[in-house]
């Protein structure tokens, strides 16, 4: 009789995203040159009203100052349906763990993310070296 039970609790887990109303999409994308080893996870989630939440986390990444000493800031873009790149943020970077973090939110259901390396963090347009660029598709809402 406790296979029963056992397989309630399997459904109702099963079960609780969709109840809630929310879906996800996970990425594994390895950053390029010259941010060589780097490793990032993309995770775009979607509720049924159609808000995003993407979130970004990346290691492994090199100080930007080690790439070149005028470069500061890992910058995070998004462009969709052939519009210029715009900004979703700065990457909330910490140099010991040699990690990267960005939270944002998007309307596309289609978009492309782009992380560009940066010598000023008010750039309006992606103008240093990209590190990494991945088309990712929203979650069915």
């Amino acid at each position: 009789m406790a296979p029963y039970p056992l397989m309630l609790l399997t459904a109702a887990f099963m079960l609780a995203p969709a109840i809630g109303g929310c879906s996800q999409q996970k990425y594994d994308v390895d950053t390029r040159p010259p941010a060589t080893a780097g490793h990032a996870e993309i995770v775009l989630t979607a509720d049924k009203t159609g808000n995003g939440q993407l979130s970004m986390e990346l290691e492994h990444l090199p100080p930007p100052q080690q790439i070149d000493p005028s470069l500061q800031y890992y910058v995070v873009w998004a462009t969709a349906d052939g519009r210029d790149p715009y900004k979703l943020g700065v990457l909330d970077y910490d140099a010991k763990d040699r990690t990267g973090k960005l939270d944002a939110t998007f309307s596309d259901d289609r978009l492309t993310l782009i992380v560009t390396l940066e010598k000023d963090a008010t750039v309006s347009a992606p103008l240093g070296a990209r590190v990494l660029e991945q088309v990712v598709i929203a979650p069915r809402r």
